[in-house]
């Protein structure tokens, strides 16, 4: 309660009464806390009865405390609201979103949306080996395509690598580019679309699966394709004579995408560790923003955050026996006058069809055919029919055949 310099005692009941909403005739000031005692006389409690003399005469400075007396009762606004939570019907239930804007208890997910995965054989084992080459030293990372069923199997057909920057730690893979346009075009016309990511580790040693960095890149990519987007991860472990090359999938809690949609995620921290550093964004100010195991805590443990996805491999309908776009090796003319005769001989018949039926090949003609020309061979190619003449013809050119 404020009042202004040399104010009166009739000015501090004036004030009291406006912010109480009482009748000023029904108000009864005091600094003698005896006042609010049940059957107490008022009469006796005169020392802030003069109207006219000043506040500071009458002993009320900064800081003092003045008792009220009123009869009847006033509807007084809680200091503290309850939230949202708290006022619920018995019974009703909160989406995520609901409870993360109120309370955040972190929760593992029993298990992950999609059932399964299968990597297309040949696809795999052309990321896996290309790591396998540099040695785990660094990251590397590219975008998954392929299928969906009704009863969220997911099927791996290719792998698209983008141009990107790495280190033993960070991964940053050039996104929203024209190839990679370029790559969604090629993908529907095969009747397949994005489905998730993968990333080799380096061969640094670590004691956790995934660095807050990549559980932020997980999120990131589950939000923008999906709830079946699958992240495999490939990592090398040295403990065996050679190495073992381990071979994983996750998906990361339906939470953890709602936390990182609603900016709980810290930013511009150290993003190597096993753990990651949480923020309320509607208060800053606190401390230990979520709960863990019933704790009030500033970091989660990434592994409360993954799902682990169950693995299986098949061998689909496309190759891989082009040279990957955006590695060391480049490719050119001669890898595609190879991949057009490779096992032709004499009297044998060239299956354009099949020998382009590799989407590595697929982009690398992208740039050099017209996209109507690209989207009938690839069509071509989905329904296993034979390429038309003319395109045999182009593509021969091409290849100096």
């Amino acid at each position: 309660m404020e009042v202004g310099r040399g104010a009166t005692v009739e000015h501090l009941y004036a004030a009291v009464a406006l912010q109480l909403k009482v009748p000023l005739t029904d108000l009864r000031l005091s600094k003698d806390p005896k006042l609010l005692l049940a059957g107490a006389d008022v009469q006796m409690f005169g020392d802030l009865s003069r109207r006219g003399m000043s506040l500071q005469r009458a002993g009320v400075e900064n800081g003092s405390m003045v008792f009220a007396l009123y009869s009847g009762e006033r509807t007084v606004e809680p200091a503290c609201r309850k939230s949202k939570f708290e006022e619920r019907m018995f019974g009703a239930k909160m989406t995520v979103d609901e409870m993360v804007a109120q309370q955040v208890r972190i929760e593992r997910q029993e298990k992950a949306v999609a059932a399964s995965v299968s990597f297309d054989h040949s696809a795999a084992h052309a990321f896996q080996a290309y790591v396998r080459s540099l040695g785990f030293s660094i990251k590397r990372g590219g975008l998954l395509y392929g299928t969906v069923d009704d009863s969220n199997n997911v099927k791996v057909e290719f792998v698209y690598e983008p141009q990107q920057h790495a280190t033993q730690f960070e991964l940053v893979l050039e996104r929203e580019t024209e190839e990679e346009r370029l790559v969604d075009l090629i993908a529907d016309a095969l009747g397949l679309r994005k489905v998730g990511w993968i990333f080799a580790q380096s061969s640094e040693e670590r004691e956790f699966i995934v660095s807050a960095g990549e559980l932020k890149q997980m999120a990131a990519l589950q939000s923008e394709i999906g709830e079946t987007t699958i992240t495999a991860v490939v990592s090398l472990d040295m403990s065996e004579d050679g190495g073992h090359v381990h071979f994983e999938a996750y998906q990361c809690s339906r939470q953890c995408v709602t936390l990182w949609n609603g900016g709980w995620f810290v930013e511009n921290t150290d993003d190597t560790k096993g753990v990651t550093l949480m923020q309320n964004p509607e208060n800053l100010k606190d401390k230990t923003p979520v709960i863990v195991a019933g704790k009030d805590v500033a970091e989660v443990d990434n592994d409360f955050f993954l799902c682990p996805v169950n693995i299986l491999d098949h061998q689909g309908p496309l190759s891989c026996t082009f040279p990957v776009e955006n590695r060391l090796v480049f490719q050119g003319r001669a890898d595609l006058k190879a991949a057009l005769t490779a096992g032709s001989g004499p009297g044998s018949v060239r299956n354009n069809a099949k020998k382009l039926a590799d989407f590595h090949l697929l982009l690398y003609l992208a740039d050099k055919l017209e996209r109507s020309d690209l989207l009938m061979i690839c069509s071509c190619i989905q329904r296993n029919q034979p390429i038309l003449e003319g395109y045999e013809f182009l593509i021969d050119s091409l290849a100096g055949l």
